[in-house]
């Protein structure tokens, strides 16, 4: 846990004295995949983004997340004991979102994608790999975004698998809620 806490008071840190990334924002994240016959998995996290707006309806830029998972054991009938197991994770995705209604000063919903390396201290899902990549693919909107500080809410769904490079790539998909603000300087 201290590790954890160190890296993401490092990710806050360096960053936010970049001149050209304007928006920058923070988000907790929950949700759970589909139950398979293996169980569920439960995924929470917390997301430092910095972002840059190439146009009002336009922003790129990247996000760093450590996340906490809760998986099965067991997959493909290898047996670790049965049960669910916990586990950290860390991810860095470059992401793109549009902003619709961009003139508005209420709420300016957006659809997003993003995509990035992922590393877990076990294997996810078990009996697969420890090097992952997470897709994602999210809408929401962000309330009052004139503001100093503007509260955004949404949907994420979330894909992650080792791309094929190990030999068993099942993936798992988690469907997650999301809060968060946005900060201005």
């Amino acid at each position: 846990m201290k590790r954890l806490t160190i890296v993401v008071a490092l990710a806050i840190a360096l960053p936010a004295s970049a001149q050209y990334l304007h928006l920058n924002r923070v988000y907790a994240t929950g949700g759970k995949s589909l139950t398979t016959r293996f169980g569920q998995s439960d995924m929470q996290g917390f997301d430092i983004e910095y972002a840059h707006a190439f146009s009002p309806r336009m922003e790129i830029g990247f996000t760093f997340a450590p996340m906490s998972l809760k998986q099965p054991k067991i997959l493909y009938g290898d047996v670790y004991g049965g049960g669910d197991e916990s586990l950290l994770a860390m991810s860095s995705s470059m992401f793109a979102r549009y902003i619709f209604n961009a003139d508005s000063q209420r709420v300016r919903p957006y659809v997003e994608l993003s995509t990035g390396p992922m590393w877990s201290q076990k294997r996810v899902p078990a009996s697969t790999s420890h090097f992952n990549f997470i897709s994602q693919a999210g809408a929401g909107v962000t309330l009052f975004p004139d503001r100093r500080i503007a509260m955004i809410l949404g949907w994420r769904f979330s894909h992650i698998s080792n791309a094929g490079y190990a030999p068993r790539n099942p993936g798992l998909n988690v469907n997650s809620i999301v809060i968060g603000a946005q900060l201005r300087r």
